[in-house]
């Protein structure tokens, strides 16, 4: 009984009926008050009526036959109105009465609840007249006026029980239907608790519960989306980490069987494979503390051209091995930026090599940085085969390769994009892309300038705390 007491519909239910029992009762009494009141006004002004009509009787009668025709005329009148009446001169003394006799007359005349009215005949008073109701000593309500406000009384009692009814049908409809959405959410968040991260409720309503179920639908596609990202990460670890370890594995099976000799190129091979897992394990682990928000920054002004310089020079003997001219664009005046040179030099080359990988023989790269507001870009421009349009929004995801037909070696790991989007982020920058398929692409990547005049602040998390500056 608890239980179901305890459902949201259920005390919704007795809230909205208590409110309108509340609402019904004060209604029920407030009309039965006001039917009580008019009735006692049209009685009122019934008995007026009827004491105006009974005082010009007696002044009638007391013209034709005196007292005696009063009292007979009192005599019949009494009954058919349901009072006692009496007439009385100045001093008490009786005149007429509606009794046979004078001692039934009872020394009501003088009770409190008695009505007194003089009677004047041609302008002159002749007599006083006194009433009183028969019975209860109280005035009775008209039989046609009592019996109108006692049917009304029925009425608005079954009218009420009826109103309560449907009253309390409409309620249980209109609760089930506004608890309808939130029903669904339950039931939709139990099965995601359960791990079934598909599920989506309806999201029609304009009100806060259709914006709650937007709300749990974006955020079951999120959980979706990061478990499909977390599946597609450990499936490409292990394949990225299997390759290396097969060929190593096999290499060192061959030599302890004795099929191959441990000549200086074996071993060279192996070693190129441990170092490509190295590279892999190291750049997981980059990706992973930078995504955390724990990677520690040598933050200092610093200029950018310098990092270009250096590090287009390290990729030059690459680039011309496979015919790709380089180039290099940049104001001799370029402010300084907050930065950890180490770190955006890494960028930079992640950037550059992805550049020359997709870049075929003949092209040409371009790199640029200029000032733009409160912020320096950087900017690697090729000529090579372009990203689909619909890529794009994956192109800095950890592994993703757009050509899927690509091997590791020649698309490498997938994860340079990756790394130098949480890098730029992790200096309070921004990174974007721009493509076409067949014209070439143009990364862009974004760094404040340092403070001026002297480094006081870092921007983002560095305000905070979380990295520190250490200058060289």
């Amino acid at each position: 009984m608890s239980k179901w007491f305890s459902t949201f519909q259920v005390r919704l239910m007795v809230s909205f009926a208590l409110v309108l029992g509340l609402a019904m009762g004060v209604l029920s009494l407030f009309t039965m008050f006001a039917a009580q009141r008019e009735g006692a006004l049209y009685q009122a002004s019934v008995d007026e009526t009827r004491v105006s009509r009974v005082k010009q009787m007696i002044a009638q009668q007391y013209g034709e036959q005196g007292w005696e025709g009063v009292q007979k005329a009192l005599s019949l009148v009494s009954p058919l109105l349901g009072w006692h009446m009496l007439v009385r001169d100045a001093t008490g003394d009786v005149l007429a009465y509606s009794f046979s006799e004078v001692d039934e007359a009872p020394n009501w005349a003088k009770s409190p609840d008695a009505s007194v009215t003089p009677i004047f005949i041609e302008g002159n008073e002749v007599g006083i007249l006194v009433l009183k109701p028969i019975g209860s000593g109280a005035t009775t309500m008209e039989p046609s006026a009592a019996s109108l406000v006692s049917t009304f009384r029925r009425s608005l009692l079954w009218t009420g029980l009826a109103a309560g009814v449907i009253g309390l049908l409409l309620i249980f409809v209109l609760t089930r239907q506004m608890l309808l959405p939130i029903n669904q959410l339950t039931s939709a968040a139990r099965r995601l608790s359960q791990g079934d991260l598909s599920q989506r409720v309806p999201d029609t309503g304009r009100d806060e519960i259709g914006e709650l179920a937007r709300t749990f639908n974006t955020m079951t596609a999120e959980l979706e989306r990061a478990e499909k990202q977390r599946r597609q990460l450990l499936a490409d670890v292990a394949h990225e980490l299997r390759t290396p370890l097969s060929n190593a594995q096999g290499y060192l099976e061959a030599v302890k069987d004795g099929l191959m000799n441990p000549e200086p190129a074996t071993m060279d091979s192996i070693h190129r494979q441990v170092l490509q897992l190295r590279k892999l394990v190291d750049d997981l682990r980059l990706l992973t503390i930078a995504e955390s928000g724990f990677l520690e920054l040598s933050l200092e002004p610093a200029s950018v051209a310098d990092v270009l310089c250096s590090t287009t020079e390290a990729f030059e003997a690459k680039a011309q091995a496979k015919g790709i001219s380089l180039s290099l664009n940049y104001s001799s005046n370029l402010p300084l930026v907050v930065m950890d040179r180490t770190r955006i030099a890494q960028v930079i080359s992640n950037l550059l090599e992805n550049a020359i990988s997709h870049t075929l023989e003949g092209g040409s790269i371009t790199l640029s940085a200029e000032a733009v507001g409160r912020m320096v870009v950087v900017s690697i421009n090729d000529t090579g085969e372009g990203i689909p349009q619909d890529a794009l929004p994956y192109v800095f995801e950890r592994f993703y390769r757009h050509d899927r037909s690509r091997s590791r070696v020649s698309g490498g790991t997938g994860l340079g994009l990756a790394i130098a989007r949480q890098l730029v982020e992790a200096h309070g920058g921004d990174i974007k892309v721009e493509s076409q398929v067949g014209m070439g692409s143009r990364f862009s990547f974004y760094l404040p300038l340092a403070p001026s005049p002297a480094f006081k602040s870092l921007p983002g998390p560095a305000a905070a705390g979380l990295w520190s500056w250490r200058p060289r």
